[in-house]
């Protein structure tokens, strides 16, 4: 099990080069960067910081998406970083949840998705591509960077399955869920007449290792904050939410910023506690446990075909804390 971690250039640009410095060197072989324009510094900006401060590590945007860039500009930045850092980079797109809500628009459609992904990667591959009715140029620079869909859904891992090179998926600490999200994207696959063990599998989660289980959950609160209220509204995550928390489900979509998207300590972070959600959003997104509780949880999700745990760590209580018992755990 190989690992990867996101981090964002927030307020003070020396931590974020420390702590890209810092992956790298506990062995962290992937590092994302979030890409959210209302509350952290410009994505492509940010991973250019990050590919002067690592040589080694894959780097990622985790993940971008469609409306907030013309796919001849996502497929220029990714054909810029590839030169830069000599092929170190990977194309990770979704359908957006805090940055498409910070431009006043919902999240893309799978249609949407397809479309965009199509002329991304024909734009990547230096070819022209067919965007909104108009065609877009060649690009002179292109080079054929690999594209991972961020997918959670039946459809959206479907289309997974259909198009992309590797899937982000969410973890929890439910085995089956990530078992049965692996099997969709391969069936998929196989329909479309593509290898499905050709398709790379990286599974992302918001992490803590600690000695007290119940202190490993306090530190995932602010990200908690992001699932319980961007995340649950599609009909396959409403069925997940037994009857009795729907109540404080409901009031925290209607009081969830994405401006505190997040944050330490931030009034998204607090109503996760006040309205009693940490145990069922850790189950949904979390992998928090002592040192070998994740462990045993990284050695099963290698077994069902995941190549990268990824921890997100910005709005982790100790993110640097975190990715050094995380890589120690793994080791």
């Amino acid at each position: 099990m190989r690992l990867g971690a996101i981090l964002l250039w927030g307020d003070n640009l020396s931590h974020f080069r420390h702590q890209v410095r810092l992956a790298e060197e506990l062995g962290y072989g992937l590092i994302g960067v979030g890409d959210s324009p209302a509350g952290w510094n410009e994505l492509y900006v940010s991973l250019t910081v990050a590919a002067v401060e690592s040589t080694r590590a894959v780097l990622a945007p985790m993940v971008t998406t469609p409306g907030l860039r013309h796919p001849s500009v996502t497929a220029g930045a990714m054909s810029s970083l590839y030169q830069l850092t000599g092929g170190r980079v990977v194309l990770s797109i979704g359908s957006g949840g805090s940055a498409m809500g910070s431009v006043g628009r919902t999240p893309a459609g799978q249609g949407e998705m397809r479309q965009y992904l199509q002329a991304v990667r024909a734009l990547l591959n230096g070819d022209p591509a067919q965007v909104d009715g108009r065609i877009a140029a060649a690009l002179k620079h292109a080079r054929s960077v690999p594209i991972y869909m961020s997918a959670d859904g039946p459809r959206s891992l479907r289309l997974a399955g259909e198009i992309a090179d590797g899937v982000v998926i969410g973890l929890g600490m439910s085995l089956k869920v990530v078992g049965d999200k692996i099997a969709t994207v391969r069936r998929s696959a196989q329909a479309a007449g593509r290898d499905p063990d050709a398709i790379d599998f990286w599974g992302l989660a918001f992490t803590s290792v600690r000695e007290d289980k119940a202190l490993a959950d306090r530190d995932i609160t602010p990200l908690l904050a992001s699932v319980g209220g961007m995340g649950l509204k599609a009909p396959h995550m409403r069925a997940l939410i037994p009857p009795d928390l729907l109540p404080a489900v409901k009031e925290l979509e209607e009081r969830y910023d994405p401006r505190q998207h997040v944050v330490v300590g931030g009034a998204g972070a607090q109503l996760v506690e006040r309205l009693g959600l940490v145990d069922f959003l850790v189950g949904l997104r979390g992998v928090t446990g002592t040192p070998a509780q994740v462990r045993d949880y990284a050695a099963d999700l290698d077994k069902l075909g995941v190549s990268h745990l990824v921890a997100a760590l910005p709005g982790s209580t100790d993110p640097e804390g975190t990715l050094a018992r995380l890589a120690e755990a793994l080791r």
